[in-house]
């Protein structure tokens, strides 16, 4: 998950102001799951017994609260529910992948893994998946909720894409120019201005010929500065689709589709998203090398 790994706690308020940077605080209580929320974990896990299930959901929610920094998904139990089968260019890729095993696809700001494990139970297989965030805590929380150390084996790396270092010499470095897909679900509205522009020329880097990046995040109309980042060394950009669009074609990206959110499930938080303050928007984006 990109930003700090330290835990922060700062007022809440209907937006963000000077005097408190960030527009919510970590709640003292978890809210309640629904048994539709426990779905995807019972599915994975084989746990029926729902109950169990939310008992231990819980029990990781407030091990995090006490140890990271408690993004707005993570209070509301987003990394319960995998977001990348929502997207519409998923089954695509899926196809693709399961088609040619060779195909490899990036899950960056994989943060918990719900969205790695999504393509494992849709048959992708581990050796075609890369997982990656800015740290490893939230990954190996993951491994605690979903339960499975022992059978993951999915290649992992850390570090920060909107780091030039990260992409020429890092640990995902040997891949660089040879995956056939990146999705970043809940990336692109945490970063600063540059921050963004930079990610997404170095995902175009990792991209081989006709790669497609793809994934959603959180935008504004009009677009602009919002609350701080979560380390505190720069303003948040939410874009809009047609600054967006323009991002992606300076980075060379040579199609690119975007769109507001109007029909997929995302679409349920739109009233979650609006309490982050005004004119906020999902924008759902896929962009080919």
């Amino acid at each position: 998950m990109y930003g700090a790994a330290a835990m922060a706690t700062p007022a809440l308020l209907d937006d963000a102001t000077e005097s408190q940077p960030y527009p919510y605080a970590t709640p003292e209580q978890p809210k309640e799951l629904s048994d539709r929320d426990l779905h995807f974990l019972s599915l994975y896990t084989g746990e029926r017994d729902l109950d169990k299930l939310r008992a231990h959901v819980f029990a990781i929610w407030r091990s995090v609260k006490d140890t990271l920094w408690v993004y707005r998904c993570i209070q509301e139990f987003m990394f319960l529910q995998p977001r990348i089968n929502m997207h519409p260019f998923y089954p695509q890729a899926k196809a693709d992948m399961l088609a040619d095993n060779s195909k490899r696809i990036l899950d960056i700001g994989c943060c918990f893994g719900q969205d790695t494990r999504c393509l494992m139970l849709d048959g992708i297989p581990q050796s075609s998946i890369s997982a990656t965030d800015i740290t490893q805590q939230y990954w190996d929380f993951g491994k605690q909720l979903f339960m499975d150390a022992d059978k993951l084996h999915v290649e992992t790396a850390w570090g920060s894409f909107t780091e030039p270092e990260y992409i020429q010499s890092g640990p995902l470095s040997p891949l660089k120019g040879k995956c056939a897909f990146a999705w970043a679900g809940a990336v692109l509205h945490v970063l600063t201005a540059d921050d963004v522009s930079a990610f997404i020329a170095h995902v175009h880097a990792m991209l081989g010929p006709s790669g497609v990046f793809f994934g959603t995040c959180v935008g504004q109309d009009p677009p602009g500065e919002w609350a701080d980042t979560p380390t505190g060394k720069g303003k948040r950009y939410l874009h809009r689709e047609d600054t967006l669009e323009a991002l992606f074609k300076q980075a060379g990206y040579s199609k690119v589709s975007i769109s507001r959110d109007t029909d997929l499930g995302i679409l349920e938080r739109q009233e979650e998203i609006s309490t982050f303050g005004k004119h906020k928007i999902i924008l759902i984006f896929a962009a080919t090398k």
